[in-house]
């Protein structure tokens, strides 16, 4: 019964063995570049959990997890499962057509930069065992995904080419690096700039004896309290005095300076320049992006009551130092632009399986591996 019972163990670590190291089938390919089955799984999960997390962070999904709030549709268009699948399909056509376009270009022929190649990946999945304690936690974690370190690792091999082709290509000194002509013509195209006054008309601070705001001492904030009736009639009243004084022509930064409550306004002298993904309160960005030059509007968004004007664009606005905060992400834009342009001539020469997987059918990956790789 022993000898029995041991062949029937070792079959079962011998069938373990084989699961894990079977490769999965072909799911996309570019010529001699295959992305798997196993591997779209494992970037689906990934990213269903990155955008799972951000979605919570900014308070749009509260409570224990909701399979159903991935059919959420925020922009009316796609659902929010439909925008985690739509980036993974991006990031895996731009992939294959990187690792082949670091073949084509003979990056791979050059010996530092197939160090840095192979440097990247040990670094990547250096990161992913420490996070998950071991290797063999790290297999565990793998697994409810359908996946294992050798997958990870061909998943980390694209990732690396991917990162080195952009930087050839887009970086400085790259053969299509961002130009200051290209940086004018994105910020006309994109940009808007409104100035604004917020009257806050929801709280107040509560003073201590010296009349100075009173901190709370466990929280370390501000303690305030509700506005009563009267005094939110009154902060309306003033909104609607401002907005008809602005919009009669009377100057505007000096209505800011005399009754704005947002510092940020003397910070900022040359006003917000916003897009449409810019991380406003849609009642506000919504105004400073269908608002006409010159105009004025007044507006009740989660910050206040928002009195509002919109500037015509300086020119070159993008390299000044005051303003620069606005313009972090812009080369970032560009750049994706100019990935699916030139990435994209190569689109129609992948070819794949007829393979969909199920969305609701894809777990959350660990977020131990989640907050290691910068993908």
């Amino acid at each position: 019964m022993k000898r029995i019972a041991a062949v029937i163990l070792l079959l079962a670590v011998c069938a373990s063995l084989f699961a894990c190291t079977a490769r999965s089938p072909v799911y996309a390919s570019l010529g001699k570049y295959e992305i798997t089955e196993a591997m779209y799984e494992y970037w689906l999960s990934y990213y269903k959990s990155r955008f799972y997390a951000s979605l919570s962070e900014y308070g749009l999904i509260t409570g224990d997890y909701d399979e159903s709030s991935w059919q959420l549709s925020p922009d009316g268009e796609r659902t929010l499962g439909e925008q985690v699948k739509d980036h993974v399909d991006e990031q895996i056509r731009q992939m294959l057509v990187c690792s082949v376009l670091y073949d084509e270009k003979g990056f791979g022929d050059d010996a530092d930069t197939k160090a840095l190649l192979s440097g990247t990946v040990e670094e990547f999945l250096s990161d992913d065992i420490s996070a998950a304690g071991s290797r063999a936690e790290l297999n565990g974690i793998l697994a409810g995904v359908g996946c294992n370190i050798n997958t990870l690792r061909r998943i980390l091999e694209f990732e690396a080419r991917a990162m080195i082709v952009a930087d050839r290509l887009f970086g400085d000194g790259g053969t299509y690096a961002v130009t200051d002509a290209e940086r004018e013509t994105y910020y006309q195209d994109n940009y808007h700039r409104v100035k604004h006054i917020i009257i806050n008309n929801s709280y107040k601070y509560v003073l201590d004896d010296n009349g100075e705001p009173k901190m709370d001492i466990y929280t370390g904030r501000y303690v305030t309290e509700e506005l009563t009736g009267e005094e939110k009639a009154e902060k309306q009243n003033l909104a609607q005095s401002l907005y008809e004084r602005a919009a009669a022509g009377e100057d505007f930064e000096a209505l800011i300076e005399e009754y704005g409550e947002d510092t940020s306004m003397s910070a900022y002298t040359d006003g917000y320049f916003i897009t449409a993904s810019s991380s406003l309160d849609t009642v506000y960005l919504t105004a400073a992006i269908t608002s006409k030059i010159g105009e004025v509007t007044l507006n009740e968004t989660s910050y206040g009551l928002v009195i509002m004007k919109k500037y015509p664009l300086q020119p070159g606005a993008w390299s000044s130092e005051v303003s620069g905060v606005f313009f972090t992400d812009m080369d970032s834009s560009i750049i994706e632009n100019k990935k699916t342009e030139i990435y994209g001539k190569r689109y129609g020469e992948i070819e794949y399986s007829d393979f969909s997987p199920v969305f609701s059918d894809i777990p959350l990956l660990d977020h131990k591996l989640t907050q290691t790789q910068a993908q």
